[in-house]
């Protein structure tokens, strides 16, 4: 569907929506004459600019960890990585890093194109290159490009100049199959024995056997009688009790030395994963989403000059302010602030991981909390400007 919004110099807005036409597709709209190019880099999908950008990125990212825990910092995929014995906990601490990781990359991609097309868009209009450095803050360098820019589409519009927008809006789809099997867990006979309930345990026990035998027990039969002994009285036959000794099938309960086939008939923690986990995957997956470009036409409504300049600056620069504000932007913020909440609860939930695993939780925390930060801020500074030429008031 297509949105055409006007701005004029009394500050009201003229909505119309083209319901008796059918919207042109995604297809169709690059070929309208000033629609923005499919091909240029930051309207591609997230993927490209990540794949492009990460290792540069990452080495400027705030909180990205300390050298204890290399894995958030160099490029190259978490969700294999063995940061802890523990399964679980490592299944946890791997994913949560891989989105920290993400959320950290791609905050400083929505700062940056928010940044860039703020300036050319201020340097269009002769906003001074000084008014526009970045501020002292997280996402500094959107508000502070962004912020002169909103103050000048005030003061023209306030000499009568109005430009007309159609656009039509990004659509994105998460990209599941990259972090499918991360949260599922393959459990070792160590895991299992420590998350499963003695009595569930059964396996072939290389070593001795401490409890229930289905085949022949060589030892001794506690609670039960043997079907067999030998000329010492050590049970070589069946046992109805419990065998202290070598079994020759399945033992169930314990095992003094290797388990073979081990498994466990009921278990407390399901292999498939948990809350965390999955919140963590699902941030992961949105973050490398593949999008299609925002595409604008504009126009003069009223004007002169000043008008003109405008709309040539709206055409070439809305589209990437645009994309980083609402396919990037918007659309992430709440999968940031779930990782966010999956930082301040893991120490908790896996304070016996080991030093290298809670070191890069706390390196992956605070990277994605000063990544939230930074995606809310950049946001803020986008729609300062989007909202002056009517997209502010709008959805599609």
């Amino acid at each position: 569907m297509r949105r055409e919004v006007a701005r004029s110099a009394q500050g009201l807005l003229a909505l119309a929506l083209f319901a008796s036409i059918a919207g042109p597709s995604c297809a169709e709209l690059p070929h309208v004459e000033g629609a923005a190019e499919a091909s240029r880099p930051e309207l591609r999908g997230l993927g490209d600019v990540l794949g492009a950008q990460l290792a540069a990125n990452l080495a400027h990212v705030e909180g990205a960890g300390e050298a204890s825990c290399p894995e958030l910092r160099s490029p190259g995929d978490v969700l294999g990585a063995q940061l802890t014995a523990d399964a679980r906990a490592n299944a946890k601490v791997r994913t949560f890093v891989q989105a920290a990781k993400d959320m950290a990359v791609v905050s400083v991609v929505i700062e940056a194109q928010v940044a860039d097309a703020c300036r050319r868009m201020g340097a269009d209009l002769g906003v001074p290159p000084a008014q526009m450095a970045p501020r002292d803050e997280v996402g500094g360098q959107a508000s502070g490009a962004c912020g002169p820019v909103s103050a000048a589409l005030d003061a023209i519009f306030l000499q009568d100049a109005g430009v007309g927008v159609t656009l039509m809006q990004p659509d994105c789809e998460p990209s599941g199959a990259r972090c499918s099997g991360s949260c599922n867990v393959e459990l070792t006979p160590e895991d299992i024995v420590v998350y499963c309930e003695p009595t569930q345990l059964s396996g072939y026990c290389q070593g001795r056997c401490y409890g229930p035998c289905d085949g022949r027990c060589t030892g001794q039969c506690w609670g039960g009688q043997c079907s067999a002994y030998d000329a010492q009285g050590r049970c070589v036959g069946q046992c109805d009790g419990k065998c202290d000794g070598g079994c020759d099938d399945t033992c169930h309960e314990r095992c003094a030395g290797t388990w073979q086939a081990l498994q466990c008939s009921w278990i407390e923690w399901p292999p498939s994963g948990d809350a965390e986990c999955e919140a963590c995957c699902r941030a992961h997956a949105a973050v490398h989403a593949a999008c299609t470009p925002t595409l604008i036409q504009t126009r003069v409504v009223q004007g002169g000059e000043m008008a003109a300049r405008l709309a040539a600056t709206l055409q070439a620069n809305l589209p990437a302010l645009l994309h980083a504000q609402k396919a990037l932007g918007h659309r992430l913020l709440g999968d940031a602030q779930a990782v966010v909440q999956v930082g301040a609860a893991l120490p908790r939930l896996v304070g016996d991981a080991g030093a290298r695993a809670l070191a890069c939780v706390a390196g992956a925390a605070e990277a994605s909390k000063s990544a939230s930060e930074r995606i809310q801020v950049s946001v803020r500074a986008s729609s300062s400007v989007t909202g002056l030429v009517g997209y502010g008031f709008t959805h599609q």
